[in-house]
């Protein structure tokens, strides 16, 4: 029998962890949103109301006007890859195709790209332009029409499945691990359940529950996808299967990203805290007199017009409170929709 292996971001697997996940637990992954367009109403769906049913793209927080912006973001968070999500990314194909081109045009051949799709719209026609384009890897969402893996066997791409862990669904998700065994599908993700301020309520009629220990996650999904790891371990021999936990996502993935991300954007007066956030002092009130007050070069701070408040170091903002200006310390999100996360008045 094939060992259960621990992952760099402490998630279980057998067999090979896909590279997009490797790459993904590191941070090194652009999300890219290329449409919120589904035809599918899954209760579980985790979008926001500014992203689902909206068609618009979108690169990790970046709203894209033009495929500028999908490359500077790419190079903010140094990736080595991107994950091309929705919505539905196969409903604006050729918009979604383009992309693949595009980031494989500017970043080279070894810039990993992954797929997330439910399938259910591919066609021959569509899974030659994405192997043509690029594309290395597919991840189908199946819903019980299993044999749509099939078609997507025998390109370029690695093939596979990435779906939910539902507390009750074991049984069909065992069905799963053994039919993808069975047609020589690459892997499978099994993906913690989690719940969203916009999912609550159409899960919680279900019969789900919330973690206790872990606010987002739904109770009972981690342990049945360490179950039917154990599953896989004893009846398959080929199937890769990685049971991709809540703390994947949102410690390891998205922090290492958004580190990435600060380390890129660092001004000279500011600091890294807290593995992620932006650390500086602001000062609030006429802007220019403020900075001719405390005589700033250029270099030493910057003026936030939304705000109305002139950004600096910490020591700058301690001595401007000596002039009687509103002074504070903050700690900022590194992110294009930057916002404060904590703010000390001095």
């Amino acid at each position: 029998m094939r060992p259960i292996k621990t992952s760099y971001a402490q998630s279980k697997y057998i067999g090979t962890l896909p590279r997009g996940c490797v790459q993904c637990m590191r941070g090194r992954k652009l999300v890219l949103f290329t449409t919120g367009i589904c035809k599918h109403s899954c209760y579980y769906c985790p979008l926001s109301q500014k992203r689902k049913n909206v068609d618009k793209t979108w690169a990790n927080e970046v709203p894209v006007s033009s495929k500028d912006d999908v490359v500077r973001e790419a190079q903010l968070c140094c990736s080595l890859g991107a994950g091309v999500t929705g919505g539905e990314p196969l409903a604006r194909f050729e918009r979604t195709v383009e992309y693949i081109r595009m980031l494989k045009r500017e970043f080279g051949r070894e810039f990993h790209i992954h797929l997330y799709t439910s399938g259910d719209i591919l066609t021959d026609k569509m899974l030659k332009e994405l192997e043509d384009a690029g594309l290395d890897e597919i991840r189908l969402h199946l819903r019980g029409d299993l044999p749509l893996i099939d078609k997507c066997l025998g390109y370029r791409f690695d093939a596979g499945a990435e779906v939910p862990v539902v507390p009750g669904k074991e049984k069909e998700l065992r069905e799963l691990i053994l039919y993808l065994e069975k047609v020589g599908a690459k892997f499978l993700n099994l993906n913690e359940l989690e719940m969203s301020e916009l999912n609550f309520s159409q899960m919680t009629k279900r019969g789900l529950l919330s973690n206790e220990d872990v606010f987002n996650t739904v109770k009972g999904s981690r342990d049945a996808g360490l179950r039917l790891l154990e599953f896989a371990r004893r009846r398959t021999k080929n199937l890769s299967v990685h049971v991709c936990t809540s703390s994947v996502k949102n410690i390891y993935q998205y922090q290492n990203r958004l580190r990435l991300r600060a380390k890129s954007i660092l001004r000279p007066f500011e600091r890294i805290v807290d593995h992620c956030l932006i650390e500086k002092g602001v000062v609030e009130g006429d802007c220019e007199e403020i900075v001719s007050k405390l005589k700033l070069t250029k270099s030493e701070f910057i003026i936030n017009r939304e705000m109305n408040r002139v950004e600096m170091s910490i020591k700058n903002a301690r001595k401007a409170k000596r002039f009687g200006y509103r002074c504070a310390v903050v700690k900022v999100m590194p992110t294009f929709d930057s916002f404060d996360v904590e703010k000390e008045v001095l």
